[in-house]
C-alpha cells in the first residue's frame, strides 16, 4: 500500500506527457537532418520561475519510393525556482509506407528508452511540473519505457474538391521504473487512437479541414496493479486556410473534451475525478514569403482551460509569435521561432511566458 500511494502524484506528472504517435515525424527529402535548440521560460508572477533549454534532433530517410524513417531524439535541461533535472529524453524511431494505389498509409514506431528513468525526489517534482500541459514544453518528459505503435490511415477522393479519410493506430506500452528510491514498477495504460477527416477545396485559393479524434485509454498498473484508468479524449480540429500567391492566411480551431479519470484497485472507493482539463483554442497565422531566401510567419492565439483537480488549470492562456525562416539554398535553412505569451485564472497567479529557438534544417 504504501508504495502504491507513492505513485498516486506520478499519474499526474504523467497525465500531460509526450504522446508517441505517427505525427511524431513528418516525412522529408532523400536526406534530411534537423536540429532545434530552444529555450523557454514561464514566470508566476510572485517572483517564481522556471526556464527549459531544449535541443530537438531528428534525422529523416527516404530509401526507397513511398517509404520513409524518422528518427527523434531530445536533450533538455530545467533550472530556475525548481529543482534542476537535465538528461536525454527517449529516442523515437518511426518507418512510414505509403501503398498509392489502395489509398493506404501504414505506420509504425518504438519509443526507445533512451530517456532519464529512476529519478531521484527533488528530481521528480521537477517532472512533474514540466509534465503540466498549460506550459506546453518542447521536452516534457525524460523516460517512459519502451513503447510502439502501428497505425494505418485511409484516404478516398469523392470528388476533384472533396476528400475523406480514416485512421486507426494501437500503442503498446511497457513498465519501467520512475523513482530511484522505490522498486515499484509503473506501466502506462496501452492506447487506442481512432481519427476521421475531411479535406474540402472551396475554390482554388481556399481549404477547409476538418478531423475529429478519439484517444481510449485502459489501466495504468504498479507492480502489475491496477490502481488508475485516464479518461478517454475527444478531440475536434479545424483549419481554413485562403493562399494569396506564395502567402496564405490560415484560421484554427481546436476543442478538446476529456471524461473523468477513475481511481481503481484498493483506490475504487474514491470519487472519479478529471485531471487532465478540456481546453478550446483558436488561433490566426498569416505567412508571408518576401522572396526565395526569406519568409515570415505571425501568429495570434488563445487556450482556454477548465479548472480540474490540478493546479495549472482553469488558465485562460493568450500570445503571439514570429516565426522567420531564412534559405540559403534549397538545401540549407535557418527556422526561427519567437513566441510570447501571459496567462491568468480566477483566485491563482499570473502567469507570463517566452520561448526563443533558432536551428538549422538540410535537405539533402
Amino acid at each position: 500500500m504504501k508504495r502504491i500511494l507513492l505513485f498516486i502524484p506520478l499519474l499526474i506528472c504523467l497525465s500531460g506527457s509526450f504522446s508517441f504517435s505517427q505525427n511524431s515525424y513528418t516525412e522529408q527529402p532523400v536526406v534530411s537532418l534537423s536540429i532545434m535548440p530552444d529555450y523557454e521560460n514561464w514566470n508566476v508572477n510572485n517572483g517564481n520561475s522556471f526556464s527549459e533549454f531544449s535541443s530537438i534532433i531528428s534525422a529523416g530517410l527516404n530509401p526507397f519510393t513511398n517509404t520513409s524513417l524518422g528518427l527523434v531524439t531530445r536533450y533538455a535541461s530545467v533550472s530556475g525556482d525548481i529543482p534542476g533535472l537535465s538528461g536525454l529524453s527517449d529516442m523515437q524511431l518511426i518507418l512510414r509506407q505509403r501503398l498509392p494505389d489502395a489509398n493506404l498509409t501504414f505506420d509504425g514506431g518504438l519509443n526507445i528508452p533512451t530517456g532519464k528513468t529512476k529519478l531521484k525526489t527533488d528530481e521528480f517534482i521537477t517532472s512533474r511540473v514540466i509534465s503540466q500541459e498549460l506550459f506546453g514544453l518542447r521536452t516534457s518528459n525524460f523516460g517512459q519505457g519502451l513503447n510502439g505503435f502501428l497505425g494505418v490511415t485511409w484516404l478516398h477522393p469523392l470528388s476533384d474538391v472533396v476528400v475523406i479519410g480514416a485512421g486507426v493506430s494501437y500503442q503498446l506500452k511497457s513498465e519501467y521504473q520512475p523513482l530511484a528510491d522505490t522498486s515499484s514498477k509503473y506501466k502506462p495504460s496501452n492506447e487506442i487512437t481512432a481519427t476521421a477527416g475531411l479535406d474540402i477545396k472551396l475554390s482554388e485559393t481556399q481549404t477547409l479541414t476538418g478531423d475529429f479524434t478519439g484517444i481510449f485509454y485502459g489501466s495504468d498498473k504498479v507492480d502489475g496493479k491496477e490502481i488508475f484508468a485516464s479518461g478517454n479524449r475527444l478531440i475536434f480540429n479545424a483549419m481554413y486556410k485562403q493562399f494569396f500567391g506564395f502567402n496564405y492566411l490560415a484560421f484554427y480551431l481546436l476543442y478538446r473534451d476529456v471524461a473523468l479519470d477513475q481511481p481503481k484497485g484498493v483506490y475504487a472507493v474514491l470519487d472519479n475525478e478529471k485531471i487532465t482539463p478540456n481546453q478550446l483554442y483558436i488561433g490566426a497565422s498569416f505567412n508571408q514569403r518576401f522572396n526565395a531566401q526569406f519568409s515570415l510567419g505571425y501568429g495570434i492565439f488563445a487556450s482556454f482551460y477548465e479548472k480540474t483537480t490540478v493546479y495549472y488549470s482553469g488558465y485562460n492562456l493568450y500570445g503571439a509569435s514570429l516565426s522567420p525562416q531564412i534559405n540559403f539554398s534549397p538545401a540549407v535553412s535557418i527556422p526561427i521561432y519567437l513566441k510570447y505569451a501571459f496567462g491568468s485564472a480566477k483566485d491563482k497567479t499570473d502567469l507570463t511566458n517566452y520561448e526563443l529557438s533558432a536551428g538549422i534544417k538540410l535537405n539533402l
